[in-house]
């Protein structure tokens, strides 16, 4: 049985191509992934791996949930069918011009024979997540979506061609960084909350670089200001938003739709108290919450007076306070979530933290641990974060799940040091002694 597309004829380079639109119940039935451009099985195997993770967990939620979905075009390449292009000319229209040729235009009506098969070139994710989507809802299939094709011959030279273009619409399409996403997001509720701190809160504005590429704070002067870029201050209020309420689970179905308003506030105050109650009680921070130092002076190596130490060449030697690079407030961040899980006061946590853990990146715990002291500059993986994060929480006496004796070895191990030892216990009201005295006894020799 003949099919009629209506459809837009252009051009671009050497390819001739329609622009039209089909139900999704049509894109699903008669559209497939693009396995006939591919020679391997084993590699088709890879991609429809990769495509159904991300299918499963992020898009399909979306289609079945969000009110204003929305998908861009699918480009498919179409192999047989016979279609054939028939314009249909305008005789009446005030817009077009009278000595033009109407049919110019590209207007018209894109003939099949019904023996036609259509192939996903670009959107494989977006056809996938279509009919996953139907088979739960199949209302979703009188929904519309804009479909470009492009004839595929089926040859040799016309198999390396559409693999070509299936090659340059994936590997060369730039996703957007992660600091445009967190820029532009309207359902992700960290990056909502992330941007309304910096946007409303006086102080953080001024400290929180609005950066939207490196996570890097550099020793350059421009960098001078600020204490984050915007995504360490995501990632930060994210690891804080996991203890809020008890614990709060953030994965990718609860950055893809978005919050109520009443429930955006409550994340904005509490993350909103958490910075300025450590900010206001950090040592070294007070000079720069006044305006007299910037974040970038306490981010340099000091004597006990305060005076800054210069190495031969007459620069100022980095160091200084850990709390003003993203790696230490990573760390403050991963404590408090656990001070808070466990349902102790994170007022009191920080107070406790900051009173008895040394600042200084270039003191214990955090030197030779994330703090490279030769070569200036903070060198932390996942596992010295969790170290630090470990040896802190415990000094706090809170739960961790790693055996002290383990604990002890792994921070003698990393810093070289087989006298080395963990902090001593801070006295707080939030520590419970009973549980301290038991961790000890685990680390006692035998």
């Amino acid at each position: 049985m003949a099919d009629y597309v209506p459809a837009l004829k252009a051009k671009m380079g050497d390819w001739d191509y329609y622009v039209t639109v089909m139900k999704l119940g049509k894109v699903s039935r008669e559209c497939r992934l693009a396995e006939e451009i591919h020679a391997n099985q084993h590699l088709d195997e890879l991609i429809q791996r990769e495509i159904q993770d991300r299918v499963q967990k992020e898009m399909v939620p979306y289609l079945l949930n969000a009110p204003q979905r929305f998908y861009g075009a699918l480009v498919v390449a179409v192999y047989g069918g016979e279609p054939m292009f028939s314009h249909v000319k305008v005789d009446e229209h005030h817009l077009i011009d009278d000595k033009e040729d109407r049919s110019s235009y590209g207007f018209g009506l894109l003939r099949f024979d019904g023996s036609q098969i259509y192939y996903a070139l670009d959107g494989q994710h977006r056809l996938k997540s279509i009919q996953e989507a139907l088979r739960q809802n199949p209302e979703l299939g009188k929904e519309e979506i804009t479909v470009i094709i492009l004839k595929h011959e089926n040859t040799r030279e016309g198999l390396e061609r559409t693999r070509r273009l299936f090659s340059t619409l994936n590997r060369r399409a730039k996703p957007t960084s992660s600091g445009m996403n967190i820029a532009i997001d309207e359902d992700d509720a960290v990056a909502i909350v992330s941007r309304r701190l910096i946007k409303e809160n006086d102080t953080l504005k001024i400290l929180v670089l609005g950066n939207l590429g490196s996570k890097q704070i550099s020793p350059k002067k421009v960098h001078d200001p600020y204490i984050a870029t915007l995504p360490t201050f995501y990632e930060t209020n994210e690891v804080l938003l996991r203890a809020y309420n008890g614990g709060l689970e953030i994965d990718a179905k609860f950055k893809q739709f978005r919050p109520s308003d009443e429930e955006l506030d409550d994340f904005y105050k509490y993350l909103e108290h958490v910075w300025m109650c450590w900010l206001h009680k950090c040592p070294g921070f007070d000079d720069v919450l006044r305006g007299r130092k910037k974040a970038g002076d306490i981010r340099k190596r000091a004597d006990a007076d305060g005076v800054l130490i210069f190495d031969d060449g007459g620069k100022p030697i980095a160091g200084g306070n850990v709390y003003a690079r993203p790696i230490g407030q990573y760390i403050l961040a991963d404590v408090l979530k656990l001070v808070k899980v466990q349902g102790k006061s994170i007022e009191d946590a920080i107070d406790a933290i900051m009173t008895h853990v040394p600042a200084d990146i270039d003191k214990a715990p955090w030197v030779n641990v994330i703090w490279n002291p030769i070569k200036q500059r903070a060198d932390a993986g996942r596992e010295s974060r969790k170290l630090i994060a470990d040896i802190i929480s415990h000094a706090l006496g809170l739960k961790i799940d790693t055996r002290i004796r383990d604990l002890k070895q792994k921070y003698r191990d990393t810093v070289e040091d087989f006298r080395a030892n963990l902090l001593e216990p801070i006295d707080w009201s939030g520590r419970p002694n009973q549980e301290h005295l038991e961790n000890e006894q685990e680390d006692t020799p035998e």
